[in-house]
């Protein structure tokens, strides 16, 4: 079967890698594909995603190139996994995607690859 969108995942950050791991056996009609932003081939593939935008926040490419970024990326991939519909629901109430991206936000602060660089400095 031929996914219907791609994840663009930061690759070297374990909270990430940890969650798409997740995604990918949630995942059993295997509607996504999953692909580190680090990737060689990412920007001939989606010239309309940049390595600077992957590496703050993941982004998902539907089947008909839209680019979706952050809380809205991650409802699209609930949207796509099995029973995806119970889970995406509060991301379409009103505000929803503003407080998902507030909670994206933290967690990439607290867990994920915004922390790892900014210890860097």
């Amino acid at each position: 079967m031929i996914p219907d969108a791609t994840l663009i995942y930061d690759g070297a950050c374990a909270f990430c890698r940890r969650w798409t791991e997740r995604v990918r056996r949630w995942d059993r009609r295997r509607r996504l594909e999953l692909l580190a932003y680090q990737a060689a081939e990412l920007e001939n593939r989606f010239p309309a995603v940049s390595r600077a935008a992957c590496a703050q926040r993941i982004h998902l490419v539907d089947e008909s190139g839209r680019v979706f970024a952050g809380a809205a990326a991650g409802r699209e991939v609930l949207r796509r996994l099995p029973g995806g519909w119970f889970w995406s629901a509060p991301f379409r109430l009103p505000g929803g995607l503003w407080i998902g991206d507030l909670i994206y936000e933290w967690i990439t602060h607290r867990w994920g690859p915004l922390l790892r660089r900014s210890s860097d400095r």
